[in-house]
């Protein structure tokens, strides 16, 4: 009789941790890639992952002041440090822009993965790193860390060698 509650009770222990590790694995989660703090605005890039793999970018920015942004655009990096720009909003994967914050109001913009990969695998300028640039009415240009890709693919910021 021991031994059939005790087999119960494994039993009981497998199925729960198994119902627990699919509710976790399905939730979709936000890790903070890059913050930068700027005197009129933080500019924050999260990725967002789904079922283990990264899903989307997400450009968060909340204004310290009032603002309008202009345009978002994605600055590729050569090795020799030489600049190529891609507009996001000609290329349709940003819309709502331009768009108007008031102070500590904040804004989401999501960038689908897929479509940045595209591309960025497809796109004839050669870069190493890239980083997301935003610019406001006056001109002034908003950045993000330098992100880049390793061979599969997986989003990362050379600076720190975290991989995410």
């Amino acid at each position: 009789m021991e031994s059939i509650i005790s087999y119960v009770f494994i039993g009981l222990v497998l199925v729960v941790s198994l119902i627990t590790y699919r509710y976790k694995r399905i939730k979709i989660r936000q890790y903070v890639l890059s913050e930068q703090l700027y005197p009129t605005l933080v500019f924050s890039l999260y990725i967002e992952k789904h079922l283990g793999k990264i899903a989307a970018n997400i450009l968060h920015i909340k204004a310290l002041d009032d603002i309008t942004i202009e345009t978002i655009y994605l600055e590729l990096i050569t090795k020799k440090r030489e600049f190529h720009y891609y507009d996001l909003t000609e290329r349709q994967l940003v819309i709502d822009v331009p768009m108007r914050i008031k102070s500590n109001h904040s804004f989401k913009y999501r960038i689908d993965y897929k479509q940045l990969t595209e591309l960025l695998e497809k796109g004839e300028l050669p870069f190493r790193t890239f980083r997301f640039v935003v610019t406001d009415q006056i001109g002034r240009k908003y950045k993000t860390h330098e992100l880049g890709l390793n061979k599969k693919w997986q989003l990362f910021r050379p600076d720190s060698g975290n991989y995410n």
